[in-house]
C-alpha cells in the first residue's frame, strides 16, 4: 500500500506530535507514534497520558489503514531525507513501513493499532475563539513562574480564566508570581489549572502562519486547542488555586521607573559574580537617581549603576538575579514601573500605563 507525501508536511507533522513523547515510560507502544489514513487524511498521534498531540494532512489513498511506528527512527528517519518527495509503503502482512526519498530507502518495523491507548475527547458546539499569537504570547509570559516542583501541586499549573470579556494566566512559584490579561470577545466563563510544562509543549507546535485563532475547549477534567491542522489535548489538574489576588498589594510608596534593557543588561554582569550559597544574592541599593547594584564573592566583586526616576523613599534590598532576569526577558515595553514597600517586602512589575502584566519578586535577607 503506496502513499506519497512532501519531506517538509512529513517532518512538520511529526515535530509537532512528538512534543506529546514521553521521556521515558515502561509502556513500549507510548514509545511509538500512531499513524491513522482514513477518508483521505493521514493523522499522526502521540501522547504521555497527558498531553495528547493530533496532526493532520491530506494524502491522495481512498483505502483505510492505521500502525503504530517507532517515534525515534521515523522522525531522524524523515528529518534526513534526501528529496522532498517521499514514498510511503506499508505492508501489513510483514507489519513493515518502508520510506523512500530519491536514492534512500528505510523500513522500519511497525506495531498494531489497537495496542495504542485510545484517548477520549469530547468537544462543545461553542468553543471559546482565541487569537492564536495573542494566547501563544500569553504563555510565555506566564508559564515560566509556574513551579517545577510537582510536591507543590496547583503551582506547577497556570492559572487560566475567562471572565467578564477578560482571559488571565497566572502562574506562581514559591518566589515568584505572573499575571497578564487579555482582552476576549466570549460569554463563556472558564476557570482551569493547566500544566505549565505541557501547557510551553504546546505552545511550541502554535504556528505563525495559518489561521488566526484557536478554538479552546474545556470538558471532562481535559483542555482541548485545536488549531490549523492540529489538536492538543491536556490532562487538567484538580484542585483549588491560590487565592493569588491576596498577594498583590501595591501598598508601598516607593516607585521606580527604569528602562527595562538597561536594568537586564546590569543584572546580567553583575550576576557573573553571584553563587549559589547566597542564593544568587545581588544587592540593590534605590537612591534618588540611581539604582545600585553589586554582587560579591570569594573571587572578586562587580558593581553596576542603572539610571532611574524615583518617587519615595531610598532602599535598600537584595534579590536572586534570577527571578528578576526571567521576568524581564518576557517584557516587550522599554520601560517599566518597579513597586517597593520596604527592604522585605516583594518588588512588583508593571507597565507604564494599563494593567496588560504584573509581576511579583520576593526578595532575598541581606545578611
Amino acid at each position: 500500500m503506496k502513499f506519497y507525501c512532501s519531506k517538509t508536511a512529513l517532518t512538520n507533522a511529526l515535530n509537532n506530535v512528538s512534543h506529546a513523547l514521553p521521556a521515558r515510560t515502561t509502556n513500549k507502544i507510548l514509545e511509538g507514534i500512531l499513524v491513522e489514513i482514513r477518508d483521505g487524511q493521514m493523522t499522526f498521534t502521540a501522547t504521555d497520558t497527558n498531553i495528547t498531540i493530533y496532526t493532520w494532512m491530506g494524502i491522495d489513498l481512498g483505502e483505510n489503514v492505521s500502525f503504530v511506528v517507532p517515534a525515534k527512527k521515523f522522525i531522524s528517519i524523515a528529518a534526513k531525507l534526501p528529496e522532498d518527495e517521499v514514498i510511503l509503503d506499508y505492508n501489513e502482512e510483514k507489519n513493515k513501513l518502508s520510506i523512500k526519498s530519491g536514492k534512500s530507502l528505510s523500513h522500519l518495523v511497525t506495531f498494531p493499532a489497537d495496542e495504542y491507548p485510545k484517548v477520549m475527547v469530547s468537544r462543545s458546539e461553542s468553543p471559546v475563539i482565541l487569537d492564536k499569537e495573542n494566547f501563544r504570547r500569553m504563555i510565555r509570559k506566564t508559564a515560566f513562574a509556574a513551579s517545577a516542583d510537582e510536591m507543590n501541586g496547583v503551582l506547577t499549573g497556570v492559572f487560566l480564566e475567562i471572565k467578564e470579556t477578560k482571559i488571565r494566566m497566572v502562574a506562581i512559584d514559591t518566589f515568584r508570581l505572573a499575571v497578564y490579561d487579555d482582552p476576549v470577545e466570549t460569554d463563556h466563563e472558564v476557570s482551569v489549572i493547566i500544566p505549565a510544562r505541557l501547557l510551553n509543549e504546546a505552545s511550541k507546535i502554535i504556528p505563525d502562519e495559518g489561521d488566526e485563532k484557536l478554538k479552546l475547549d474545556i470538558t471532562d477534567n481535559k483542555v482541548v486547542m485545536s488549531f490549523d491542522n492540529n489538536m492538543v489535548v491536556i490532562n487538567t489538574i484538580n484542585g483549588n488555586y491560590i487565592n493569588y489576588e491576596r498577594i498583590i498589594r501595591k501598598d508601598g510608596d516607593i516607585r521606580v521607573r527604569v528602562k527595562r534593557e538597561d536594568l537586564l543588561n546590569s543584572i546580567d554582569r553583575a550576576s557573573l559574580m553571584t553563587t549559589v550559597q547566597t542564593n544568587n544574592l545581588i544587592k540593590w541599593n534605590i537612591s534618588d537617581s540611581a539604582l545600585e547594584m553589586s554582587s560579591l564573592s570569594d573571587e572578586g566583586n562587580i558593581d553596576e549603576s542603572v539610571e532611574i526616576i524615583k518617587e519615595g523613599d531610598d532602599l535598600e534590598i537584595g534579590f536572586n538575579y534570577k527571578y528578576i532576569m526571567d521576568i524581564l526577558k518576557v517584557i516587550d515595553d522599554e520601560e517599566v514601573y518597579l513597586h517597593f514597600k520596604d527592604s522585605l517586602s516583594p518588588c512588583i512589575i508593571t507597565p507604564l500605563q494599563g494593567e496588560k502584566y504584573l509581576y511579583l519578586v520576593l526578595p532575598v535577607r541581606i545578611s
